[in-house]
Order: C-alpha cells, then structure tokens, then sequence
C-alpha cells in the first residue's frame, strides 16, 4: 500500500535529490502527516534536474519559466 511509507522519500529513508536522510519520517521511511502535507503543496522541484518534471511527486514541471515557480502541485 501507498498509504504505509513515507510519501517524501517513499520509504527509502533518504531523498535521492538531496542524498540526505528524509527530515520527515528521520530515515525511517514510515508514514506521516508531515511528509503529506508538504507533498500534497509543495513547489515543484524540477529545477534540481531536468526542468521537465518534478523529482519529489514526478508530475509535469509547474514553472511558466526556469527557476521562477509560478504555480503550487495540488491533490489530485
């Protein structure tokens, strides 16, 4: 199930894009509000690699341009 790791690192324990252990779940990798919270309004984070997509959710890249985030990922 989705619901039973972190949905920042997605359970690993360390985020990739940083190579440092998740500051929302302490490297556990269990689930919490936190990490969801963040993750359901965070700012994309494309800007990190590609300019195309977002490393954190890996939705489509939300800037109208590169490096000035304009819009906010919602839930889906």
């Amino acid at each position: 199930m989705a619901d039973d790791k972190c949905v920042v690192c997605k359970g690993n324990g360390i985020i990739e894009l940083l190579g440092s252990e998740c500051p929302f779940c302490n490297g556990t990798g269990e689930p919490n509000k936190p990490a969801k919270s963040y993750l359901d309004s965070h700012i994309c984070q494309c800007i990190f690699l590609d300019r195309k997509r977002c490393p954190l959710c890996g939705k489509r890249c939300h800037h109208d341009t590169p490096n000035k985030p304009k819009i906010l990922l919602s839930p889906e």
